[in-house]
């Protein structure tokens, strides 16, 4: 019996048959692929197969007739897949039974599912199809895999075909009917939204429609300084938000010289360990401590899996179970100088228990690394491999022990506290160095009726503030919240959002484009941008899997949803169309512009006449200011740091950039 065994990566197929054996390699189709012991292991290239209408050219909504065709027929950028595609098609000619290696993952189980059925002809249900389920690339995970197959999940695969289904419909049908609502009103042009772009871009706008309609209020505080063993301490006053100037004048005026210690409160508490990681928290705190958004942690993490320096990063637990080998790990570790002393005082520990979190994962345990000898890490790899180690050195440290003091001040009847957090105990804290968020304020030690020096009275004049805005990883993390996506895509939905044009900038803000869409969305189509409406898919599909539901049962109530969707398109088709052109033009117009014009309302763009380039107004005629440009090539660079206007680089002997605004506090400097 020959079997072939189908991997995701071409990396990871030479990591699997490294692991089971001395490999030949061939290479007959311009693509490399295995044998081992008479058995083939061959490489796909992630989706090798995609969902396509079967019957093309007419753009027309709704369509429900797609089916399953190759992905460089379907897309001309995936041309490259078509190698693997021959490749696979080729060496299934020899073989007899197929074993699925494809991450253990609902987008692996369809990657491996479709090669199978597709281009190897056989039932990816059948007994002639194994599966082999790994949470690390391990050599010793590898060949415990291979030699404890198991069945197809049928449940995953039929989950991950009716996803897949589900976004088309939502994708294709819902984009034409933005897109032919323009063409209604003259304007040839496509617009996009999906199944959970549309509720998710519908949460940022909430948010930026908050910011927007925010009127700061003024308030004041009033802060008493005193200080006592070279100790400055700030206490506020007990009413700490003030709306009423006059009453904050009074009490600072009511406050003396001196103030007298009316209480003191020590209250201790524990810091358990954190949980280990699951993705969303991987995402979470990287972004917090590097600033690496979701999307690229991802991208480190899936690469430092296949170099099997960590396990399989795309999973919901927060579970470390316990028949994963915690001290060779961390003895593996003790091997890499910067994690020498830590590894070997957590070795040190009788018991190794971790602090595992209440969020599960049937198909992976929480993200940890494998203890592999590790080469070459740099940058943003080597950040997220320390984040990923120090956290679970973490978990299995003992509780921390903080302390939190309170004084209370009286200063001629006006009451002021003081609080100041100090660990007493640091437990897991030395793990998890310098990716803290702590801090130490230590107070000093007070005795009830002790009389104080005021150093002064302070009056704070300050403002109510906007909610803020959504980071990547902030949204990321409200998108579990909700239920909405899956671990594995919702990165790349927001990834989306920002390439169609309807958010921008790290500090996401939801541009005039992405905001019409909604408000237009929400008046005519509000089922299109439900949480509520996507999270009942979400729950349905879960059931798919759970044998709960048929797929057949759950892609019918889909298309039921689209076609419903679509009468109430086609019926304000016109009126969807005039509602989103204005600000179509206007995110047009900034897409282009170099900032906004000093003159009027208008907008800086570069213009082009007999004598050379120029900067002129968007109002032109009606606005005639003009910014003279040096006679070179010229082309767009970037935005200038300080004001926020364009720059231009010049095509010259010597390339050089400067800011377009003649009012820009750094006046043109070269960089």
């Amino acid at each position: 019996m020959t079997r072939l065994i189908v991997t995701e990566k071409p990396d990871v197929a030479d990591r699997i048959a490294r692991a089971l054996g001395k490999p030949r390699m061939h290479n007959e189709l311009g693509v490399p692929y295995f044998e081992v012991d008479g058995n083939f292991i061959v490489p796909a290239v992630g989706h090798v197969f995609g969902l396509s209408e079967k019957t093309r050219g007419n753009w027309t909504y709704p369509v429900f007739d797609i089916g399953w065709i190759e992905s460089y027929k379907v897309n001309k950028g995936s041309a490259f897949t078509k190698r693997y595609l021959d490749n696979l098609k080729h060496v299934s000619k020899k073989c007899d039974e197929f074993i699925n290696a494809c991450d253990y993952d609902i987008e692996g189980e369809v990657i491996g599912y479709n090669i199978i059925k597709h281009a190897c002809g056989s039932d990816p249900l059948s007994s002639s199809t194994k599966r082999m389920k790994y949470s690390t690339l391990t050599a010793d995970s590898i060949r415990k895999s291979y030699a404890n197959l198991v069945a197809t999940d049928a449940g995953m695969a039929r989950a991950g075909l009716t996803r897949h289904t589900l976004d088309w419909y939502w994708g294709i049908n819902l984009s034409r009917a933005l897109s032919l609502s323009m063409r209604s009103v003259g304007r040839y042009t496509t617009l996009s939204i999906g199944r959970v772009q549309g509720p998710t871009l519908e949460i940022l706008a909430k948010r930026e429609n908050s910011i927007k309609s925010f009127k700061s209020k003024p308030f004041w505080q009033i802060e008493l300084h005193t200080e006592k063993d070279e100790i400055l301490v700030k206490a506020l006053h007990v009413k700490d938000k003030i709306f009423d100037e006059g009453e904050a004048k009074q009490i600072k005026e009511n406050c003396g010289k001196t103030a007298v210690v009316e209480s003191t409160d020590q209250k201790k508490f524990t810091q358990k360990p954190p949980t280990p990681f699951d993705l969303t928290t991987l995402q979470t705190e990287a972004y917090r401590c590097f600033k690496i958004d979701p999307r690229r942690t991802l991208e480190i993490a899936q690469k430092l899996y296949t170099q099997a320096y960590i396990s399989y990063p795309r999973t919901s637990s927060q579970k470390l179970p316990s028949d994963i080998n915690y001290r060779e790990i961390i003895s593996n570790l003790s091997n890499l100088p910067q994690y020498k002393e830590l590894a070997e005082t957590l070795a040190s520990k009788q018991k190794l228990i971790p602090n595992n979190g209440k969020k599960d994962d049937p198909a992976h345990p929480a993200i940890h690394p494998t203890g592999e000898r590790v080469l070459g890490l740099d940058g943003q790899s080597e950040k997220i491999f320390d984040l990923i180690v120090k956290r679970f050195f973490a978990t299995f440290g003992d509780s921390a022990h903080r302390e939190t003091v309170t004084v209370k001040f009286n200063n001629n009847k006006e009451f002021f506290i003081a609080k100041g957090t100090t660990t007493t105990e640091d437990g897991w804290h030395k793990y998890y160095k310098p990716y803290l968020k702590l801090e130490e304020n230590l107070l000093p030690t007070y005795i009830e009726k002790e009389i104080i020096d005021v150093l002064k009275t302070e009056f704070l004049k300050k403002e109510t503030q906007p909610p803020q805005r959504y980071t990547p990883a902030s949204i990321v993390r409200e998108m579990e919240k909700k239920e909405i996506g899956t671990k594995a895509t919702r990165s790349q939905i927001l990834d989306i959002l920002f390439k169609r044009g309807y958010v921008l900038g790290k500090s996401i803000e939801v541009t005039e484009l992405g905001l019409s869409v909604i408000k237009t969305l929400q008046k005519f189509c509000p089922e299109v941008v439900s949480v509520n409406l996507t999270r009942k898919f979400e729950h349905m599909m879960e059931d798919i899997r759970g044998g709960k539901r048929t797929q057949q049962e759950v892609v019918a109530e889909g298309r039921k949803t689209i076609e419903k969707l679509s009468r109430e398109f086609k019926v304000n088709e016109r009126m969807i169309g005039q509602s989103l052109i204005a600000s179509l033009d206007r995110s047009r117009r900034m897409k282009d512009s170099l900032g906004d014009c000093l003159k009027c309302d208008g907008l800086l763009v570069l213009r082009t006449s007999q004598h050379g380039s120029f900067i002129g107004c968007s109002n032109y005629p009606n606005c005639r200011f003009t910014i003279s440009l040096p006679n070179y090539k010229l082309t767009r660079a970037g935005t200038c740091g300080t004001c926020g206007y364009g720059m231009l680089q010049v095509q010259s002997k010597k390339a050089w950039k400067f800011c377009v605004n003649p009012e820009c506090p750094k006046k043109n400097n070269n960089s």
